[in-house]
């Protein structure tokens, strides 16, 4: 496959950054940056955008591929067909285009099939909803795009598998995988697997990505000023600041969720305040980097970083070979809701409370970090229920 495309981010002064499609030429593709800046530019970041772009890439390539002149018809309200979605454009959209591995997959999962079909299903509709609000009210051509949008929606809809797999959430540690991670990851332990020099910094940020369930483009979108260690009760807080015109790094980590203020618990505040004082302090050029969680040189850590230290613990014990920073947030939900639960709140309060610690605009993001919970809180009922009658039937029976 020789014709490509290119993805560059421009940074402005201000801090924005703005993912480019490229052609093989390494020209921009007008008609699809277009889409992107005038339609999602305003309410998706740019580690967002640019996945975004990566699947209007792909259907780029394919209209390449197959001499279709998409720009041509979208802009005349014509679209694809049904045929071409079913029997072309979702065969390719299923193929897995990586190629720095040494076995390759043939196709991608389904959620991703899904994910890619909905991306491109979106950006058509734009196209040629565009074209219906420049026809006049009446005129048999807006008659003619409404139906042919009407159908291409059909198409994507029912173009995948029937039935999707489940979104899969990262699976929430047990009490004693908890208790194992965190003596494993404690300073000087001697099964610890990074280097002295890092202990520290990386037991805290497991404690807090345990403790405080942020996620991991949060954790490093925290600054020193953001620890407020003193006080009756200390807190740390979680603050969006896309575009950050302070933010070194290419792919800058993002706040996905609401702000909000998290309280501390002292312990972890007074390790917290050991870090900044000491570990934190020594690092060369700290001093010039507001943010918490430095690199070795003094620059904020990359997402890839933090990823890396807990695959460094999966790699030294198996048993946590599955190991990501969501599993810890995923913990942090699991045991939050079990705990409010034993407090005797009611669901919707409960509900509630998640909303505002995890910061989720919407009650729907709650279930898949609860569905674990709520399977393990039903084989303990189904078991109960199962000793119950297995007892009352054996009765008298030796």
């Amino acid at each position: 496959m020789h014709t490509r495309f290119h993805m560059v981010v421009v940074r402005h002064r201000d801090g924005e950054r703005l993912p480019i499609l490229l052609d093989a030429d390494r020209q921009p593709i007008g008609w699809i940056n277009e889409y992107a800046i005038q339609r999602l530019r305003s309410r998706l970041s740019a580690n967002s955008l640019t996945k975004t772009l990566h699947v209007l890439g792909l259907l780029w390539l394919w209209a390449v591929q197959h001499s279709i002149p998409l720009q041509v018809r979208l802009l005349a309200g014509d679209g694809l067909s049904s045929d071409e979605i079913a029997s072309q454009l979702y065969p390719w959209l299923r193929r897995d285009f990586q190629s720095r591995v040494a076995v390759r997959r043939l196709v991608v999962a389904p959620t991703t099939v899904a994910q890619r079909l909905q991306v491109v299903m979106q950006f058509v509709r734009w196209h040629l909803e565009r074209v219906m609000a420049r026809l006049p009210i009446g005129s048999p051509e807006l008659s003619h795009v409404r139906e042919r949008l009407t159908t291409m929606q059909r198409t994507f809809a029912t173009a995948g598998p029937r039935r999707a797999e489940p979104v899969h959430h990262a699976s929430p540690l047990s009490e004693e995988r908890v208790s194992r991670l965190l003596s494993i990851c404690r300073p000087g332990n001697d099964e610890n697997p990074w280097k002295a020099a890092y202990q520290d910094r990386n037991y805290v940020i497991v404690l807090v990505l345990l403790l405080l369930g942020i996620r991991r483009g949060e954790l490093l979108k925290l600054r020193v000023a953001d620890c407020v260690l003193s006080g009756t009760i200390p807190e740390i807080r979680v603050e969006r600041s896309p575009d950050d015109a302070k933010d070194p790094r290419r792919h800058e980590p993002q706040v996905k969720t609401e702000s909000r203020q998290l309280p501390c618990d002292r312990a972890l505040a007074s390790l917290l305040n050991a870090y900044i004082c000491r570990t934190r302090r020594a690092i060369p050029g700290a001093d010039k980097s507001p943010f918490l969680f430095l690199s070795r040189d003094g620059a904020p850590m990359s997402l890839s970083r933090v990823n890396g230290l807990l695959t460094q613990v999966g790699a030294a014990h198996a048993e946590f070979r599955d190991l990501h920073p969501h599993c810890l947030r995923s913990t942090c939900a699991t045991n939050f809701r079990a705990r409010a639960l034993r407090t005797g709140l009611d669901e919707e309060r409960v509900e509630k409370h998640m909303m505002y610690f995890f910061g989720w605009r919407s009650s729907d993001s709650i279930r898949p970090y609860v569905w674990h919970a709520i399977r393990r809180e039903s084989c303990e009922l189904s078991l109960a229920y199962q000793s119950t009658i297995f007892n009352a039937s054996m009765t008298g029976i030796e």
